[in-house]
């Protein structure tokens, strides 16, 4: 009796080691549409803020904003005349772009907003020029929408915005002003992540908030 169970415990052993052994050697998804880069060399400190927009920028921000917007929904007017009507349009609250937040060179709508001291540049720099470069991706993931949140602003001598990226972690995309930027920062889903922790250890928020 005592071997008996001796040999189904050794069975059912075998069979889950089997069983984890062939899970640790499938592949998911994820695994086969990357491969690491074993040729790529970290971009240093000096190499990173010698990169535009950083080796120009006299200060880093980053900042979150529409926190408090699903989307771009506007809800449907009450029926009114053409003069209330306009009015309606006028005074409802719109999401900010942040291209014309840039133009005011304001905080207008600004929800929360962080100055980044030399050690976070040196840590964001990092996470912009030293993460994606790691791997090889087969394919990308295209971005299923685009409502950000978030963003990185570049400040001149003058204190004015002539660079930014703007973030949407929902949908992991950047867009970058200017364009060229993305030369420079390539852009993979393993960045998004990276950045969000970023975001949230300096105790921005980065997701819908509903106003209570």
């Amino acid at each position: 009796m005592i071997q008996r169970v001796f040999i189904i415990l050794f069975s059912l052993l075998f069979v889950f080691s089997f069983a984890q052994n062939k899970q640790k050697h499938m592949k998911s998804p994820m695994n086969e549409r990357v491969e690491i880069n074993k040729n790529f060399k970290l971009i240093s400190l000096n190499n990173r803020i010698s990169k535009f927009p950083f080796s120009q920028a006299t200060q880093v921000k980053i900042i979150s904003y529409n926190l408090n917007f699903r989307g771009y929904h506007i809800p449907d007017p009450p029926k009114l005349d053409t003069a209330s009507l306009k009015k309606y349009y006028e005074n409802i609250k719109k999401p900010i772009v942040l291209s014309i937040l840039m133009e005011n060179n304001d905080n207008k709508g600004v929800q929360q907003s962080k100055v980044l001291t030399l050690s976070e540049i040196s840590e964001v720099s990092n996470i912009l020029y030293n993460t994606c470069g790691k791997y090889y991706l087969k394919n990308r993931m295209g971005n299923k929408c685009f409502f950000p949140r978030n963003a990185i602003l570049f400040y001149d001598e003058n204190n004015e915005i002539f660079a930014y990226l703007d973030i949407c972690f929902e949908c992991s995309g950047i867009e970058f002003f200017p364009e060229d930027i993305s030369e420079s920062i390539d852009t993979c889903e393993f960045i998004y992540p990276e950045l969000e922790n970023f975001f949230k250890s300096k105790g921005l928020i980065t997701e819908y908030t509903q106003e209570k």
